[in-house]
């Protein structure tokens, strides 16, 4: 299953009242968003992990507490391969909490990295992890104190940025189906127009075809590439699938002829 927001945050915090708030407002906008506490606690880490693959925004609630679980840890070193893997916007908040305290590692998160200094690889990964993330365009409450206006703005901010991202997909769709059509018809054209004695018109009618089929293939690609497809070796036809619980293949139909 695909989501549009996977949330980041300290239960003990924020689930009960700030990112209740969020999930509610962001759902209400028909937002899918993802809740790793309402599955089943043996599933939360691993289902965890792979929801943040499959989503399209990520908000880190940075609040108190933060920094001393090694499962918020773990997502925010996820949240940012992500980010620069596949271009998923990350949206950083900070609840209650300084900066600078963030991204130097001090106070409560000074005292919850302290805790695990005998993971040293692991440990500068998520140092730089927070650096990064505390580094980009967010929210904090600090800015605004109204905690139900900042829930409002921040679902209203992530309802642009995904509609602004889907958006961008159509243009660059249909600018490939536009581009495909004007080089099939000359090319349908200069392959009936060739014969021995025109030999260059079959040579342009093949180039054209080619580039079309190129274009095609480009397009698949790049798609596979958002949708992080992996490669199943199925009955009848080996071929890229969609990740974690949704068992269909990838690529639609126009895709499929398209590419043919």
């Amino acid at each position: 299953m695909k989501y549009d927001v996977f949330l980041s945050f300290r239960n003990k915090d924020t689930r009960d009242n700030f990112v209740s708030h969020l999930c509610g407002c962001l759902r209400r906008k028909r937002i899918k968003t993802y809740l790793y506490d309402e599955l089943p606690s043996e599933d939360r880490y691993d289902e965890s992990l792979k929801a943040i693959e499959v989503s399209r925004v990520s908000v880190i609630v940075f609040s108190e507490n933060f920094g001393d679980s090694k499962f918020c840890l773990d997502e925010v070193v996820a949240i940012l391969k992500c980010k620069e893997g596949f271009g998923q916007i990350v949206i950083p908040v900070l609840y209650h909490v300084d900066p600078v305290d963030i991204e130097n590692q001090t106070g409560s998160f000074g005292e919850g990295f302290a805790k695990r200094r005998d993971k040293s690889e692991q440990l500068k990964e998520w140092k730089d992890g927070f650096t990064e993330a505390i580094n980009l365009p967010g929210w904090s409450t600090s800015h605004l104190r109204d905690e139900e206006m900042l829930v409002n703005e921040i679902a209203l901010d992530i309802e642009s940025k995904l509609l602004r991202a889907s958006r961008t997909k159509v243009i660059i769709e249909w600018s490939l189906v536009i581009t495909n059509v004007m080089l099939e018809i000359p090319s349908c054209v200069l392959d009936q127009i060739s014969s021995t004695h025109k030999p260059l018109y079959a040579l342009a009618a093949l180039s054209m075809s080619f580039l079309s089929c190129l274009l095609c293939l480009v397009d698949l690609l790049h798609k596979g590439r958002v949708e992080r497809v992996v490669w199943k070796w199925s009955w009848p036809i080996p071929w890229f699938h969609y990740p974690t619980q949704r068992p269909n293949r990838f690529g639609s139909f126009p895709d499929i002829v398209g590419l043919v």
